[in-house]
């Protein structure tokens, strides 16, 4: 009996763990926050926002057809959609071209993204307007090779497990695709979809090979999805794209961008969906986007021209920058300790750390913090906070944010110390974040009196 006894004590502290969570919206900045949620179902529904990207300058004629960009090797890279086979740094201050990588022993027919892994940079020869093509492929290159100019180039070739139509529907199919990006162990497509504006991802191994794209999920984003970026490590992809409507560029081509972040794995579409858009009077064909630090990210766009019912519209291709410090700050603050080795996926990681294997933070953790040369003290503060950081971090920005999301002070990291502006700062909990050139160091503080 006394077994028993114990099978069913366990059996019912097994169920008040399981009934005790709270499933819900999670974020803070949600306009149906549930701050008794413990477990994020996916539901957080958002205000419309709008962005204003601040433009960095003109790309090179050469680059008319920049569809891809990532940031790999100390800066930031644009690939052109077809004929050529050349990667080209661009200087992120002024978009000028400020190097040029040229691939030998390649093709390039319809190149809409490329992404990477720790060892990888992988092409995908994917464009697909017309739902027709039969050689689908990403062109694996090895990260060692391009910098030593060998070139090792490996191919992995797919199709979709669900297309049996090969009959040329131009921009109207399902099976275009512009963007992907690069997990644990497969390749994750968001495909293009021009008649419902959806986007539905397909994964499929990363390994050398032919391949079945396996379907996955589909989530109504209102537009063309053209690129995508992905940090593993804080679960956040971003993608960019733009509307459509059926064609009618006078009334298309409005860019806009998706947050997906607090996801479950790599099932990208379980977490949270926020989708920020470009100001009305904004047309740019938007083709790619990356970051450095998860909060600043850059885009950029073909040049696009065209003439409808008398009216020339004519964009030039140009790099831009957008801040999203306002949504994702808060979030992000939840790492509280971010592992050395968990260096965003856009960075220059130098091994593949499964997502799994990540020590989940502290969300409580309130006292002075020490993780690779940094610590913040006293906590709880009153007037300043004193902080200790690498030389690497000095002259960085800093954010002082509420936790639900209102900016409250910035400035730019030059000593040890940061007077608190007791006007706005009122006692309660905030987030310290410190945006470095490779990551974001995030703090929670207490404010006393």
């Amino acid at each position: 009996m006394r077994a028993l006894g114990v099978s069913l004590g366990i059996m019912l502290i097994s169920m008040v763990q399981v009934f005790g969570q709270v499933c819900g919206c999670t974020d803070p900045l949600a306009s149906n926050y549930n701050a008794a949620a413990t477990v994020n179902d996916g539901s957080c529904t958002y205000a419309s926002s709008t962005v204003g990207p601040v433009e960095i300058g003109q790309l090179d004629e050469t680059l008319e057809g920049s569809s891809t960009l990532l940031f790999w090797n100390g800066g930031y890279w644009t690939y052109n959609d077809h004929n050529d086979c050349c990667l080209y740094l661009l200087d992120s201050t002024t978009a000028a071209t400020s190097e040029t990588l040229c691939i030998s022993g390649i093709s390039n027919y319809d190149t809409e993204e490329v992404s990477q892994d720790s060892l990888y940079l992988y092409f995908g020869d994917i464009g697909n307007n017309s739902g027709v093509r039969q050689n689908l492929h990403i062109l694996r290159i090895s990260k060692e090779s391009l910098l030593n100019q060998t070139f090792v180039v490996d191919t992995i070739w797919f199709s979709y497990e669900d297309q049996t139509d090969f009959t040329s529907q131009p921009q109207a199919t399902d099976f275009d695709c512009e963007s992907f990006v690069v997990g644990q162990d497969s390749i994750y497509l968001f495909t293009k979809q021009w008649a419902s504006e959806q986007t539905t991802i397909y994964a499929l191994p990363k390994t050398p090979g032919t391949h079945i794209a396996q379907r996955r999920a589909t989530y109504n984003v209102g537009g063309l999805v053209t690129g995508a970026t992905y940090v593993p490590q804080y679960r956040l992809v971003a993608l960019c794209g733009y509307d459509y409507n059926g064609g009618s560029y006078l009334s298309s081509l409005h860019p806009f961008i998706v947050l997906l972040y607090d996801f479950q794995g790599e099932e990208f579409f379980s977490g949270n969906k926020r989708r920020l858009n470009f100001g009305t009077l904004v047309k740019d064909q938007v083709e790619a986007i990356a970051t450095s630090n998860a909060t600043d990210f850059y885009i950029t766009n073909e040049h696009f021209t065209t003439t409808q019912l008398g009216i020339t519209i004519d964009r030039p291709a140009k790099l831009q920058r957008l801040d999203f410090s306002d949504y994702l700050l808060p979030y992000l603050a939840t790492f509280n300790e971010v592992p050395n080795d968990t260096i965003p996926n856009d960075t220059i990681p130098t091994d593949t750390v499964p997502t799994d294997t990540i020590t989940p933070p502290d969300t409580n953790a309130i006292h002075s913090l020490d993780m690779d040369g940094f610590r913040i003290y006293p906590n709880p503060a009153s007037d300043q906070i004193h902080i200790d950081y690498p030389e690497t971090f000095r002259g960085a920005h800093y954010e002082i944010v509420s936790i639900t999301g209102q900016k409250m002070q910035e400035g730019i990291l030059i000593d040890n110390s940061i007077l608190l502006n007791n006007k706005r700062i009122k006692p309660g909990k905030y987030i310290l974040a410190l945006r470095g050139k490779i990551g974001v160091k995030s703090f929670i503080f207490i404010k006393k009196e």
